[in-house]
């Protein structure tokens, strides 16, 4: 089911983005998981500025490739405590699991092609 809209998937990324920054501060991390997570929200917030909906500033990238990114990204998070032996019951492991189940579940509910579609019916 397609609940989310481009401009409520973009409300989603900014929240997403504030989690990633506020992390290492709000939770007890290993030092390189640090610098990760301020790396991906420095990432994030700059496809979704890149991206071609209401939030985005430039609008480079097609809304669908934004969600493919987001999937590649939610997908990389829930991996990355077997990849690189994150602590077991860690903080670290938890944030990642959480951060990329998000990522994914958005990525199913979101109406990547209505943008789409809409644009469509306005030229017509």
């Amino acid at each position: 089911m397609k609940i989310l809209s481009s401009t409520a998937h973009g409300f989603v990324d900014v929240a997403f983005i504030t989690v990633l920054a506020m992390a290492p501060i709000m939770f007890d991390l290993e030092p390189a998981i640090d610098t990760a997570c301020f790396v991906l929200a420095g990432g994030y917030l700059l496809i979704t500025l890149l991206t071609d909906f209401k939030l985005g500033l430039f609008r480079v990238i097609p809304f669908p490739i934004h969600g493919w990114l987001d999937l590649l990204t939610g997908i990389a998070l829930l991996a990355a405590p077997f990849l690189f032996h994150f602590r077991d019951g860690g903080a670290e492991r938890n944030l990642f699991w959480l951060l990329g189940l998000v990522s994914v579940v958005t990525w199913f509910i979101t109406d990547w092609k209505g943008q789409t579609r809409s644009m469509m019916t306005d030229r017509s």
